[in-house]
């Protein structure tokens, strides 16, 4: 018969995990400089390498929370399952 002195340690704290500080770098808006045809050419292709990044990094984010949800499913306890 168990005592009532003995008591069950607290489980441990959950592991907070955050996403890769990468993904908190703000998002760089090139600004036009110029007033050529050219000068807007580079400036399209400014944005379009900034978008590019930009993209990348909510893609990292959204792998991240996709991975960060299937790992918390997997060590999610319920009452009565033990």
């Amino acid at each position: 018969m168990a005592s009532c002195a003995e008591r069950t340690p607290p489980p441990p704290a959950p592991l907070v995990l955050f996403p890769p500080e990468s993904v908190f770098t703000p998002c760089e808006q090139p600004s036009l400089q110029g007033d050529t045809w050219g000068d807007a050419v580079s400036h399209a292709l400014a944005l379009q390498t900034a978008l590019s990044i930009c993209a990348g990094q909510v893609a990292t984010l959204n792998q991240w929370r996709e991975a960060a949800g299937r790992n918390h499913e997997q060590n999610r306890t319920y009452f009565g399952t033990n």
